[in-house]
């Protein structure tokens, strides 16, 4: 046995040095796109494709199970190591001359409030099992890989924002594989008598995770030993805490239309149709992130440095790339619709064009959002979305039961494109700093997206004629960056 862990020990310190010690000296905005948006392509995207093996090794009762598994997990998460990584962005300005101390000592400050939570939640464990019949051993893979997804988070966020997008990458990707080859690993060879089958999607999934934290946390603490500081931990919580109840807003806001349709008694196949529609065009929403991840870090460094007129070009740009993007999957859509889902699925075509402008909804909140993280305004962020996830509550409350599925897709629009609209304003009317930014561009793009939307409907059944406008649309945005040299 203590073979064994001097062996892990020595394995986790070796992958740590090797994160430490990886440098890709590019660091420009095109190889940072680059590399985040296939280190999201390759997290997000494998994940999507190797769902029906899952599916279909687990079966529904089990896979359900290893649904609640994971819900579980997302609920923890969102108060693990109380969302200190949302202060890295700024951090990395405010505390420059001593950044590398910063981000260990935020790391130490999280990790230690992490640990306090899974020790607390290991003793409220009886009041867990009365609430949901968790076995003991699942509830704690629960909590600790709540807290693996916390130092993953936090070490990520470190990664993007000093442009060291090929950690990012290189990890997602070593992460897909783990994960992947364990679970099937587990399923094959599952012995019945260790428990239900879906124990061993959650041990292929938990195992890999809770490594590769402990090699990233390894990774960071080396580079700069440090623990408790106090200006750095009160910095930290200055925006973690708001931040809880941000992303828990965020939870409230993706998964209480389908809980409140079915409560309304919305029929089953409905929500079934809804559900996969707004899986669908969360691929918009994963490029999207892509986008930003890459965008964010130079984005501070301009408003840092007052560069206005070269971000006001840059946002020009962004707004280019994420239209064509809305333009070109709407033109496409109906045909891939029908390719990854059989035609029980196709009468809901027509809410597809909601989802999409509720995307560009929050495209466009992103910019206020990051100026209003730049200035340090975390409370404000969180103040919005705990109002938009009531507002969404309400406005599903009145129209599910009237127009069904397209009234849950009505009301998330509607609740998204009240919450950008709340961040223009406050920004644009904001004391404290006028906002030295366009936004011409921003919503020049949203009439640009409304009148590929028309085209959705008026062009249904002229396929040739969506297909050559989608396959323009990509040349036109290939040529563009090819000829600024850049993707922003």
């Amino acid at each position: 046995m203590r073979s064994f862990m001097g062996m892990s020990l020595s394995l986790t310190q070796y992958v740590g040095d090797k994160l430490s010690m990886l440098n890709i000296r590019s660091k420009s905005v095109n190889s940072q796109f680059i590399y985040n948006f296939l280190g999201t392509v390759v997290s997000s995207g494998v994940s999507f494709l190797t769902m029906p093996i899952f599916t279909r090794l687990l079966g529904a009762t089990q896979y359900g199970n290893f649904s609640v598994y994971s819900s579980w997990v997302s609920i923890f998460t969102c108060f693990m190591g109380l969302s200190v990584y949302s202060s890295i962005g700024t951090g990395r300005l405010k505390f420059k001359e001593d950044y590398y101390s910063f981000r260990s000592s935020v790391l130490v400050e999280g990790s230690f409030f992490g640990v306090a939570l899974v020790a607390l939640a290991l003793l409220g464990y009886g009041v867990i099992r009365k609430i949901n019949d968790l076995p003991l051993i699942i509830y704690a893979l629960i909590l600790m890989e709540a807290f693996a997804a916390f130092v993953m988070t936090y070490v990520t966020t470190c990664w993007t924002h000093e442009k060291e997008g090929a950690k990012h990458f290189f990890i997602g990707l070593i992460k897909v594989v783990l994960t992947t080859a364990l679970s099937l690993l587990f399923l094959f060879n599952w012995n019945p008598n260790l428990g239900e089958l879906y124990y061993g999607r959650v041990f292929g999934m938990a195992f890999p995770q809770i490594f590769l934290a402990i090699c990233m946390w390894v990774s960071i603490i080396k580079k700069k030993p440090i623990g408790y500081r106090k200006e750095y931990w009160l910095y930290g919580l200055s925006f973690g805490l708001p931040m809880i109840f941000h992303t828990l807003s965020h939870q409230v806001l993706t998964q209480s239309d389908r809980i409140m349709m079915e409560s309304m008694g919305t029929n089953g196949v409905e929500i079934g149709i809804y559900s996969f529609f707004y899986s669908f065009s969360s691929i918009l929403l994963t490029l999207r992130m892509a986008l930003n991840n890459a965008w964010a870090p130079f984005y501070y460094d301009d408003l840092d440095r007052k560069e206005y007129e070269k971000l006001n070009k840059k946002i020009f740009n962004f707004c280019q790339i994420f239209v064509v993007l809305c333009g070109g999957f709407l033109m496409l859509s109906r045909e891939v619709v029908k390719i990854f889902a059989n035609d029980e699925y196709w009468a809901g075509m027509n809410i597809l064009p909601v989802f999409v402008v509720m995307i560009y909804s929050i495209f466009t909140y992103q910019f206020y959002v990051n100026f209003e993280f730049y200035n340090a305004k975390p409370k404000i962020i969180a103040t919005g979305t705990c109002a938009t996830a009531l507002a969404n509550i309400v406005l599903n409350a009145i129209l599910i039961p009237r127009y069904g599925m397209y009234g849950a897709a009505v009301a998330s629009l509607l609740s998204y494109s009240i919450l950008a609209m709340a961040h223009f304003a406050i920004v644009h009317f904001w004391k404290l700093q006028k906002y030295p930014l366009t936004s011409k561009p921003v919503f020049g793009g949203l009439i640009v997206v409304i009148m590929f939307c028309i085209l959705y409907y008026v062009l249904k059944d002229l396929w040739v004629a969506r297909w050559v406008l989608g396959v323009t649309l990509g040349v036109y945005l290939i040529v563009n960056i090819y000829k600024r040299k850049t993707i922003f």
